[in-house]
């Protein structure tokens, strides 16, 4: 993977102000997604490296989508320099002109989310990737269901919940549209899936980013969950 250029002068000095521009709390988290995702571009790489965090992570998800949605719009670190430096201008950036004072709302915190920037998939960034922690990921709670079980991994409760509900559905989606079987496999329980298979579940569902339970294992790393969907 390409690593990015060294940035100029003038976005170092955009990205000084912005860490501590008050305009930045009243943006909507799409912007701050796009700042973020562009300067992980211009000072990491063009794409994250590592894995697309879980789908229980949805903030760190939306976060490395934006951060490769980036790497597949600009092909040149001058393109993303300007659009970083446009999105800076409308929040009151200018060249040249003093960085406003530190502020205790939009200090350095609002460059990485809550520290948890092991979670972006390239690591580091000296600090300065937005935060867009008002992105509010749901709390998940382990559960006896047929899809908290599922995310567990308690196989014999697994089993023992469908031998004795003739009615269960298998292939049920849970509030957030994932299927039993999405989650096995996003959790990386080779013995669930494997069971859910045997009791029908459907491998072709999408789940609502449009992934298939294969497309989230092979995401997610779990090359013997992989080998296992691939030759349904």
């Amino acid at each position: 993977m390409a690593m990015a250029s060294a940035p100029s002068d003038s976005f170092r000095d955009a990205a000084s102000y912005l860490s501590n521009a008050t305009s930045l709390t009243k943006v909507s988290n799409s912007l701050k997604l796009e700042l973020y995702a562009l300067f992980k571009w211009l000072t990491v790489s063009p794409q994250p490296s590592g894995s697309r965090p879980s789908i229980f992570d949805m903030t760190g998800r939306a976060k490395w989508d934006s951060w490769s949605a980036a790497g597949k719009q600009y092909t040149s670190s001058v393109d993303a320099e300007n659009r970083y430096l446009e999105i800076a201008r409308d929040l009151g950036w200018q060249p040249g002109a003093p960085a406003p004072p530190e502020n205790k709302t939009t200090g350095d915190d609002i460059w990485d989310l809550d520290s948890d920037s092991s979670k972006d998939g390239g690591g580091g960034g000296g600090g300065m990737g937005v935060s867009v922690s008002s992105i509010a990921a749901p709390e998940i709670q382990t559960d006896n269901t047929l899809h908290g079980l599922a995310i567990t991994g308690d196989l014999n409760k697994l089993e023992t919940l469908v031998s004795l509900d003739s009615e269960v559905d298998i292939n049920a989606l849970d509030e957030f549209g994932y299927t039993p079987l999405h989650l096995a496999c996003d959790r990386g329980s080779v013995e669930t899936v494997r069971f859910l298979l045997s009791k029908g579940a459907d491998t072709s569902i999408k789940d609502p980013d449009e992934m298939t339970p294969l497309q989230l294992a092979q995401t997610a790393g779990h090359e013997g969950i992989v080998e296992l969907l691939s030759n349904q």
